[in-house]
Order: structure tokens, then C-alpha cells, then sequence
């Protein structure tokens, strides 16, 4: 289960992280509003834990964002604004659930749970189109022209990316922070060599220069019409 904390207050954001890891989550952690839009339109997770206000912007805004462009991901938002009123618009913009500063830890890894329990599968089995090339979130495959691949987790992660930004350049730094973490020190090499091999896997099924190399900007991918 992989969670997404959106807390620019970091002392506490570093003890979300320990507590979800801690209890088995895969975690990844940001502190503004825009980077918790790109993450959450980007990479599927099982819950948002959001704070409502960030320096850049207002949870309330993100949540908007997130359900206007197509994201399902369950959403908890954790604020000291504690009024009724608050609540209200929360939860009207699309907040699965609310919790106020302070908290139990308990009563937060309870909530998320059970937001976790009720979320459809990944994404109810979503298909990311590009052209006739599909990607299907359940079982990680790829499907063209009635031709399936079977990916790695590393191979749909990219391809993930890729697809969800179609039409978009994606620098190879910003490819290597959303599939490896944004901390990981991976050469840019890795990211070439995963990139030629799906390329090999792509032309086996039909779909020739899948991924395009942008000279100078980064990768993306070649949509193919019927």
C-alpha cells in the first residue's frame, strides 16, 4: 500500500512518514500544493494525507484539482481548522474524511485504514490511453492492437509516467524522482537503459519508437492513431 503526505511542517511531515513506514506503508512525502497535484495525477497511491493549508496554495485548491482531472484517490485532510464550516467545504470539494490538529496517531492510522478497506481496486482497474496503446493499472500490462506485454514494477512505473503526461516532454530527472523517489541517486544511465529495453519490449507487440528522445528536454511517448 503506498500513501502520499502533503505537510509542509516537516518535523511533523518526518514523523507521518516513520509512523505509515513503520506499520507497512510505502511512503512518499512533499510539502506544497503543486507538488502534491503532480504527485497525485501522476503515480497511484491508496490515500492522500493532506494538509489543509500549504505555503503555495490551499489543500481545499488540490483536492478541486485532484477530483476535477480525474483522480478516485481517497483523500484525508489533516488541519487545526477545526470549525464546522471547514469541515463542510472539505469534504464538499471531495475529502473522504477529516482530522483535526491534534490527533491521536492511533485514530489517523485507523481512518486511513480504513479509507484503504473501502477504495476501489487500484484505480477500479483503470486504462490509460495513448493513441491505441493501452495501460492497465491492475494487472501492469500494456496493451496494442490486441497485443499484450506483461511489465516489471519498474518498467510500469515509467510507463505510468509516460502515459499519464502524454503529450508532455519529461526531463529525465523529473522520470528518475517520480519512479525511483525523489531522493534516490540513480544515474541517468538506468533511466536510458530501462527506456531502450521497454523500446525493444514496444516494437516486439507493433508499437515501433514508443518512447521518444527529445534532444536536450527528456522522453515522451509517440501516440499512434487508428
Amino acid at each position: 500500500m503506498r500513501l502520499l503526505v502533503v505537510e509542509d511542517e516537516l518535523e511533523l511531515q518526518r514523523e507521518l512518514v516513520t509512523m505509515f513506514a513503520k506499520t507497512g506503508y510505502q511512503v512518499d512525502a512533499v510539502a506544497t500544493a503543486y507538488d502534491a497535484l503532480d504527485r497525485g495525477l501522476t503515480l497511484a497511491y491508496d490515500c492522500l494525507i493532506l494538509d489543509y493549508m500549504l505555503p503555495d496554495g490551499s489543500g481545499i485548491d488540490v483536492v478541486t484539482d485532484l477530483r476535477e482531472r480525474g483522480c478516485k484517490t481517497p483523500i484525508l485532510m489533516l488541519t487545526v481548522k477545526n470549525e464546522t464550516k471547514d469541515k463542510v467545504q472539505g469534504l464538499n470539494a471531495g475529502a473522504d474524511d477529516y482530522l483535526g490538529k491534534p490527533f491521536a496517531p492511533e485514530e489517523l492510522l485507523a481512518r486511513v485504514s480504513a479509507l484503504v478497506r473501502r477504495a476501489p481496486e487500484l484505480s477500479d482497474n483503470e486504462t490509460i490511453t495513448c493513441g491505441v496503446a493501452k495501460l492497465r493499472t491492475r494487472t501492469r500490462s500494456l496493451e496494442f492492437r490486441g497485443k499484450v506485454l506483461e511489465l516489471t514494477s519498474k518498467e510500469f512505473a515509467l510507463m505510468e509516467c509516460l502515459f499519464r503526461h502524454r503529450g508532455q516532454v519529461l526531463t529525465r530527472d523529473q522520470l528518475i524522482a517520480r519512479v525511483w523517489g525523489p531522493d534516490a541517486e540513480v544515474a541517468d544511465s538506468a533511466l536510458d537503459t530501462y527506456v531502450y529495453f521497454l523500446r525493444r519490449k514496444c516494437a516486439n507487440i507493433g508499437w515501433k519508437r514508443a518512447i521518444q528522445t527529445i534532444r536536450g528536454r527528456g522522453y515522451t511517448l509517440l501516440a499512434v492513431e487508428e
